[in-house]
């Protein structure tokens, strides 16, 4: 029978944050979102005074003073380098990782006859805290929605971790395990489940296979036989690449000119080919847009986008933000309070399966050889240090961060030093 896990970080941009700050533990702590406007992350004693995920900050900014909370901006280059610290930890357990989001992950363990299942999941969460500092939990079972169940279960237990190899394990832990929680179950298919008064797990698996791919389509009939322990979906080494690469940010006020909005498309286009780069892909076409507050009344409402073809497949800096300034001069117009912009790229081809024409003078290898140059100088010195002209270096349109961490492991200067 092959076995799954799935492996998340608990509460993980707290979780950062407290490892540099040990101090904070026990503490109420809540992390914000762009600009500080809402929750994203919660520590257990936030989530205790009813505090909940996308609060507005001014909403719960009374009760956290009360409580004498810690409130931190989103620091997601720490973040993002101690997830990257926690796959490269779990690749050390499994053959095929598969890196579901920035705080958890997919793993197979294989078929290992002999292997004590409990013991070696109690090792990975063991020696993973140990390794990085950062506390998670693990679920284990023969499919990947179990091993997701799993993870679940266990945190509503407060076990570290849960693993569901038996048939009678796998019952008793989905019998009355809410379907809102099953993994796969949305907000469209929670309503039309409940109508038909599947309120459980168990409810669902009872469920005629027929009557499930009808109602719920092929998806559906896939997590429905994944309950049953039948494997049907697989764990993929890579992100599937049809998905798009997009990137946007909330401005710190409203923009009503255009060159700090080409700035910040320029900033968003060279963050997405420095994604693509890493992935060895090249996009065909790129979506470029922009948004005003839709929560104001009182501002004139314009939300404008385009979508254009890149003239040649490319990952290039150079390329990605010619074509994204001039789609950005396209779509903007006076007298509109913009709040923000992003940029999403599709059509997204491994960068081997480029068709160039003869004819044109594009030159590939010099581009390539450039943002090849720009990676590694960006790589040693700090990303960021080597940019376009179009990116300013004065980002006075930059998200507010009023509650900013140090970035103990990607700066020199906010390393932490002992004495």
């Amino acid at each position: 029978m092959p076995v799954f896990a799935h492996v998340d970080i608990n509460n993980c941009y707290v979780s950062c944050e407290r490892l540099f700050r040990p101090e904070l533990e026990g503490r109420v702590i809540v992390v914000l979102s762009n600009n500080d406007g809402c929750v994203i992350a919660r520590s257990n004693e936030a989530k205790a005074l009813g505090i909940k995920m996308a609060d507005a900050e001014f909403m719960v900014r009374e009760n956290l003073k009360a409580h004498d909370a810690v409130i931190f901006s989103s620091n997601y280059p720490l973040y993002a380098d101690m997830s990257a610290r926690l796959m490269n930890n779990l690749s050390r357990y499994t053959y095929t990782l598969m890196v579901y989001s920035i705080d958890e992950a997919f793993m197979a363990l294989g078929n290992i006859a002999g292997l004590d299942l409990d013991q070696h999941t109690a090792a990975i969460s063991n020696n993973v805290m140990h390794d990085t500092g950062l506390p998670i939990t693990v679920g284990v079972g023969p499919t990947l929605s179990l091993a997701k169940l799993a993870n679940k279960a266990a945190k509503k237990l407060r076990k570290q971790y849960l693993v569901l190899d038996t048939d009678a394990k796998i019952a008793d832990t989905i019998k009355n395990f809410p379907i809102e929680d099953v993994w796969g179950v949305g907000h469209q298919y929670y309503h039309k489940l409940t109508e038909h008064g599947i309120k459980t797990a168990d409810d669902f698996r009872n469920l005629k296979a027929d009557f499930v791919r009808q109602e719920m389509t092929v998806q559906g009939w896939r997590l429905h036989q994944e309950l049953w322990g039948k494997p049907c979906n697989v764990i993929k080494d890579v992100a599937e690449r049809s998905k798009g690469i997009e990137s946007s940010q909330s401005f710190n006020t409203y923009q009503t000119e255009l060159a700090p909005i080409e700035e910040a498309i320029a900033m968003h286009a060279a963050t997405v080919a420095i994604k693509l780069r890493q992935q060895q892909s090249m996009a065909t076409q790129l979506t470029i847009y922009l948004r005003t507050n839709k929560h104001n009344v009182k501002h004139d409402q314009h939300y404008p986008s385009i979508t254009v073809k890149v003239p040649f497949a490319a990952n290039t800096t150079h390329q990605l933000t010619k074509v994204a300034v001039q789609a950005i001069r396209a779509i903007w117009q006076p007298g509109y309070n913009y709040l923000k912009t992003g940029l999403r790229a599709t059509g997204i081809i491994p960068a081997g399966e480029v068709q160039y024409n003869l004819f044109a003078g594009y030159d590939h290898k010099r581009e390539q050889k450039l943002s090849g140059l720009l990676d590694e100088i960006n790589d040693r010195y700090g990303r960021g240090t080597l940019r376009l002209a179009a990116d300013s270096f004065d980002r006075k349109w930059a998200m507010k961060q009023e509650f900013l961490s140090k970035q103990y492991t990607t700066k020199w200067q906010d390393i932490i030093v002992t004495r």
